[in-house]
């Protein structure tokens, strides 16, 4: 067993099952809730969460795009998708506007605030990756990089997601 597993079990060896704690899907599924827990912490002190900030992030690296294709470029469905931009777009953070070719569809686009919580969202995501990877080597941090896209590969293969 590994410092960094006994660090995981020993403090509170009935909270987390000898199986468990060197089990990969664990150990992923729980370094992504603590990530997530902190980033979106960060982000509150800017009166933002790490949901509002994902299609904020893709609209300031794609440009303006289609409704629709937000949802299909995100994990996020259709219905979360209009709540998300509903509540972006009532803190002016986004426009939609309906597209000229398809009035069913709507083009959403950054508002200056928009890029600027962007900007926030992109800079507590680089922080907490950087804070992820403290004391490791570069090759490590690579070597970490590589093994879960594997794992993501590996599990993504089983059911064609």
């Amino acid at each position: 067993m590994t410092e960094a597993i006994k660090n995981i079990i020993e403090p509170d060896a009935e909270a987390v099952h000898p199986e468990a704690a060197v089990a990969p899907g664990y150990l992923a599924n729980h370094a992504a809730r603590v990530f997530n827990r902190l980033v979106d912490g960060r982000l509150r002190e800017h009166g933002l969460t790490l949901s509002l900030i994902g299609p904020l992030l893709l609209l300031s690296w794609k440009g303006s795009m289609l409704q629709r294709d937000l949802v299909r470029h995100s994990a996020v469905k259709q219905p979360a998708m209009v709540a998300l931009l509903d509540k972006l777009e009532a803190a002016g953070m986004i426009t939609r506007l309906a597209s000229a070719a398809d009035r069913r569809a709507a083009t959403v686009d950054l508002t200056d605030r928009g890029r600027d919580a962007a900007a926030i969202g992109r800079a507590a995501l680089l922080e907490m990756n950087a804070k992820a990877v403290s004391g490791f080597a570069p090759k490590e941090t690579a070597l970490v990089v590589d093994l879960l896209a594997r794992v993501i590969a590996n599990l993504e293969g089983l059911h064609g997601t």
